[in-house]
């Protein structure tokens, strides 16, 4: 397999943590479809090329991701001495190199506590709670075992109102950034596909004012009174099929079980056959789901809480999410099914009915509540296109879809990236850099 560049210079930052830094614990931050795993698959080859004596554990918290982070592993190298520690598979196998389920290696992590490299897929789910499943397998094995390293992968590496996952604080488990590359940076280079979202029909949207928010989203049995409505179910196919002709290979993202139901009445009414895939569809099943949407035998797939992480589907050219939700994450997650490359695919479009984007803005832009400002110059996080419709950021100086001059007034410029900014931020919201012009607000 032929690595991308950016490929090749995560791994080589890899191997300078895992020699030559003093720091046990980092983090490896990549979007969605950029090849996470084949990075880690390849670190793993080349870091037992010189010390064939270490042993690995990689954690993942689906069985889907334990068996791709396998599968990958022995793509990349055929021969190695890899293994999976699962209940859901119907394995459990210490080797040299082991692909585990945390919550099947929970119960028996006491008696293999001696590892020397933990790698941890999808790292931003550790929580900082001492008694969480990931802090208990990982301090397990730091009092019970070797002196490990720990490597987390994640595409979002922060939670929305508390930061960043990694730095000096204390409740952060990983202390240095081995590698980044944000989601603008691979698509304008063409390692990953545009996703375009549109301007969507307002009768399609719910109405969520009366929805209670929990400390981590919002509270369920509240959202599907207000989402599994049918004028609101009908209204939202009604507009995917006039946005696309139903032609594109679609996904759609439910809120409950009950709104997903009425999808696939409405849709299969109009003609569409689009199973649909929840946590109890039957293994058989969902995997012939996901091959013949894969081979183009259906056009469409329909799911609650089920095709996000761990879920490569190259094919999708539209995503329906009639999700609204707090977490930026899974927000992330959704979006990031379009964004791999397929041929003949020039786009991936976003039909968001679940006002996500003005929640979090448009993807590349997506980062925590921290920045404390004295004043903002907009309030809202995107607008749209009045020529072609496309959503974007308020800062987006012209259309990247028709090249229609958006804004020519006061705002500011990032040296770093080239993004727009408001006038009164501190730090740039799409890669992070301090606005060097902006520093008089702040200076007085």
């Amino acid at each position: 397999m032929e690595l991308r560049p950016y490929q090749l210079e995560a791994i080589e930052s890899l191997l300078n943590f895992y020699f030559f830094s003093f720091e046990k614990t980092g983090l490896c931050v990549l979007p969605t479809a950029s090849g996470k795993t084949v990075i880690f698959a390849e670190f793993i080859r080349r870091l037992l090329a010189d010390l064939p004596d270490i042993n690995v554990l990689v954690l993942g918290h689906t069985q889907e991701i334990v068996q791709q982070n396998e599968d990958k592993i022995l793509q990349i190298w055929p021969e190695a001495n890899v293994g999976i520690f699962c209940s859901g598979l119907k394995r459990k196998e210490i080797k040299q190199i082991t692909s585990a389920s945390r919550d099947s290696i929970i119960k028996e992590i006491g008696e293999s506590p001696n590892w020397d490299l933990v790698i941890i897929d999808e790292a931003h789910l550790i929580s900082p709670e001492l008694s969480a499943r990931y802090q208990f397998i990982l301090n397990t094995i730091k009092l019970h075992g070797k002196n490990p390293t720990f490597i987390g992968f994640t595409a979002t590496p922060f939670r929305m109102f508390s930061g960043e996952i990694f730095g000096d604080d204390k409740t952060n488990l990983f202390k240095k950034l081995i590698y980044k590359k944000r989601i603008d940076e691979l698509i304008n280079t063409g390692y990953l596909c545009q996703v375009r979202a549109v301007v969507t029909d307002p009768k399609a949207i719910a109405e969520l004012s009366k929805v209670r928010i929990s400390k981590q989203d919002f509270v369920q049995t509240d959202l599907e009174q207000v989402t599994a409505i049918a004028p609101l179910v009908e209204a939202i196919v009604a507009d995917w099929y006039n946005k696309t002709s139903g032609k594109l290979p679609t996904v759609f993202y439910a809120s409950s079980v009950v709104q997903a139901q009425m999808f696939e009445r409405c849709l299969n009414e109009s003609g569409f056959e689009f199973p649909l895939i929840t946590a109890k569809t039957a293994k058989n099943e969902r995997v012939s789901y996901l091959e013949r949407f894969d081979n183009g035998v259906i056009n469409g797939l329909i799911n609650v809480a089920t095709l996000t992480t761990g879920w490569d589907a190259p094919r999708i050219a539209c995503i329906v999410n009639a999700r609204p939700t707090m977490s930026t994450s899974l927000f992330l997650q959704i979006v990031g099914r379009g964004l791999r490359l397929y041929p003949n695919k020039a786009e991936t479009l976003l039909l968001d009915y679940g006002q996500n984007m003005e929640r979090f803005g448009v993807i590349e832009r997506v980062k925590p509540n921290i920045e404390d400002r004295l004043y903002h110059d907009k309030k809202d996080l995107v607008t749209s296109c009045q020529v072609c419709d496309t959503v974007v950021s308020v800062y987006q100086l012209e259309c990247p879809c028709c090249t229609e001059i958006l804004r020519d007034d006061d705002f500011s410029i990032c040296y770093e990236c080239n993004a727009g900014n408001d006038r009164f931020a501190q730090f740039c919201e799409v890669c992070g850099e301090e606005l060097e012009e902006n520093m008089a607000v702040f200076s007085k």
